[in-house]
């Protein structure tokens, strides 16, 4: 992401996201195609209007002004805005200053033909310029050079100065005035138009992460009931590629009809390669209004359930297994703890003493969860030939009736648990064992029975799906507050974390400093080395911007190459030491600036941000490479 902070006069949005010249590319090209057609019908006009000199430059200068117009609309190659990331082409720049190449040719107009009513084309031409050139230098010099034209024609021509000329001066510095404000309210208009395509485009990618990663099958069909869109899970499930999904009916594989039964049913599949699969579906219809009619989307979501489908066929006549699955299922959705939940139902489902979850901790196995017996915390290493290091690398289920006449169980394990037979069945997510259900009993048991082995093997089921939400839960948390480039906290961590430590000061009176650190030239280093050594340097100096912090102070990635850091507990003089600190911790052989605010005890968290960044300004124009505290500090170390 890059931002002005080298330019102090640049331009900037709210919070520093937009660079100096946000424009879209197709827009810029519309514009400079109209602009050509002007000038192609002026070309036309001077050479019908006018006759001599005057017929034959202004018409070769205005068909020279529609040429250059008309290619600079064809052209794609380059143009484009320089966005919030580290790269920005400055092709749209470039062909905006064929700006110049209007204005000269309206002042030419006037001084040729000689007439000071020509003033009006120079008049409209400004107007023109303000509001189709989004670059700010471009359009102020164009202006600039369409008033000294004119002046500089009516000094040099008698003839020009005729008793409209004040009326027609007049105009003229109206025309810039209007061209400056058509300018600034088109930035105006782009930069929000930016603001809204970023975080569209930031809501759908992260929509279209979570539906690929999805572990369910997920598949969206229009009102016609034609797939558009399926995730792998989807694919896996039917047995086919998305090639071949997408564009297909969605009724040969899915009941729809479940779109009218809002928990969801099981239906039965056969596979192209004649296995068959039981699902279970839900089905959500939503209408989205769109600009030609409102369209009717139908949320496919698929959860292969054969294997539970089987067992619940299986021991259909035992309702109390079943009651006990479900119950079990349902304490885990309501957010509960999802071990103890499990090791109670094994036990009572197993008729069974003693139940041990295991999970792995580095090289070994750890005892996290237990009933019947006082193991907790047991650790069990993954490298040696023990029962439960075999079946959790394995991932099959083993049964003992006998288990003290086979080697690889522990007798240590046997004692504790006082077992006379054992299971060990393994927790499967993702073709992996993620922990390890052992089953014991007082009593010599023959066989496990299917309705035994069967609640078990469904619970580890459940366990699985537990653990896996919880890894799931856990890595989007981490995601929603950290910056996946430097691994800092992000914005949203920051304002949390900042808040927290703002009431903390008012409640204590305790100072607290915030401070803005921008690293210098950041985008000539992308030019010159390229963005993905702009990304390496981005995450070193993150690296090394928090080593030189102290413990309870925040460091967060606030966009493109700069930094916030809120110090607590740190007046003007530390938090300068501390600061400085960052700065010399630059890497290689670039620098930065800062720019920081001591609360002064009153303010709001966005007033102490604003004079952080003010002060940042100031660094910036004072040479750079330095740390500059913000006018109006109240508060001493």
């Amino acid at each position: 992401m890059s931002t002005d902070r080298d330019d102090p006069s640049g331009a900037r949005g709210p919070a520093g996201m937009f660079a100096e010249r946000p424009d879209d590319a197709s827009a810029a090209r519309w514009r400079r195609g109209a602009l050509a057609m002007y000038y192609i019908a002026l070309m036309i006009a001077n050479l019908a209007l006018l006759t001599g000199a005057a017929r034959v430059i202004l018409t070769a200068f205005a068909g020279l002004a529609g040429f250059l117009l008309f290619v600079g609309a064809l052209w794609r190659g380059g143009s484009g805005s320089v966005g919030t990331g580290n790269s920005g082409g400055t092709g749209s720049a470039r062909w905006e200053k064929l700006g110049y190449v209007a204005i000269l040719e309206a002042v030419a107009q006037v001084a040729i033909t000689g007439q000071l009513n020509q003033t009006t084309a120079l008049l409209l031409t400004l107007v023109g310029v303000g509001a189709a050139v989004t670059t700010r230098k471009t359009a102020m010099w164009a202006n600039l050079l369409g008033c000294a034209g004119w002046a500089a024609a009516v000094i040099a021509q008698d003839g020009l100065r005729t008793p409209e000329l004040s009326h027609y001066a007049g105009q003229l510095v109206m025309a810039g005035l209007l061209g400056c404000i058509l300018h600034e309210a088109l930035r105006r208009r782009q930069r929000e138009l930016k603001m809204a395509r970023d975080q569209l485009t930031a809501g759908m990618d992260r929509f279209e992460n979570l539906f690929h990663a999805s572990p369910a099958g997920v598949g969206i069909a229009d009102e016609n009931g034609v797939l558009v869109a399926v995730n792998p899970a989807f694919c896996e499930l039917a047995g086919r590629p998305a090639e071949e999904l997408i564009g297909a009916k969605s009724n040969d594989y899915v009941d729809l009809a479940a779109a009218d039964d809002t928990v969801g049913r099981q239906i039965r599949y056969v596979r192209p390669d004649g296995s068959t699969r039981w699902f279970w579906l839900t089905v959500g219809r939503a209408g989205v209004l769109d600009r030609a009619k409102t369209r009717r989307w139908t949320l496919i979501h698929l959860s292969d359930v054969t294997d539970r489908h089987l067992a619940e066929r299986t021991v259909r006549e035992s309702d109390r297994l079943l009651a006990a699955v479900s119950a079990a299922a349902r304490r885990i959705r309501t957010g509960e703890d999802a071990r103890g939940t499990i090791i109670e139902a094994v036990r009572e489902l197993a008729e069974a003493d003693t139940v041990i979850m295991l999970e792995p901790d580095g090289t070994d196995l750890v005892a996290i969860g237990v009933v019947g017996a006082d193991v907790l915390g047991t650790r069990v290493p993954l490298n040696g030939t023990s029962m439960i290091a075999n079946v959790y690398l394995d991932g099959q289920p083993v049964f003992l009736a006998d288990p003290g006449q086979d080697p690889r169980v522990s007798t240590a394990l046997l004692k504790l648990v006082d077992g006379r037979s054992m299971m060990w069945q393994p927790v499967v997510a993702d073709g992996g064992s993620v922990a390890l259900l052992v089953v014991s009993w007082k009593t010599r048991i023959t066989s496990v029975s299917d309705l035994r082995a069967r609640a078990v093997a469904l619970l580890a089921d459940e366990t699985a799906l537990a653990l896996e939400h919880e890894r799931l839960l856990g890595r989007l948390e981490q995601m929603a507050y950290t910056d996946t480039l430097t691994g800092l906290s992000n914005r949203r961590a920051w304002q949390a974390g900042v808040a927290e430590l703002l009431a903390a000061s008012r409640a204590s009176g305790r100072p607290l400093t915030v401070a803005i650190a921008d690293l210098d030239h950041f985008k000539r280093y992308n030019d010159t080395h390229g963005h993905v050594a702009g990304d390496d340097l981005l995450t070193a100096v993150a690296t090394a911007f928090r080593g030189q912090l102290r413990t309870g102070d925040l460091i967060a990635r606030w966009g493109g190459e700069e930094f916030v850091v809120a110090l607590p507990d740190c007046g003007d003089a530390e938090a300068a030491e501390i600061l400085d600190r960052l700065r010399t911790a630059t890497v290689g052989t670039e620098t930065c600036s800062i720019g920081y605010a001591v609360w002064d005890g009153v303010e709001s968290y966005e007033r102490m941000l604003e004079r952080a960044d003010g002060a940042l300004y100031a660094a910036k124009s004072a040479g750079r490479d330095r740390v500059h505290a913000a006018a109006g500090v109240a508060l001493a170390s």
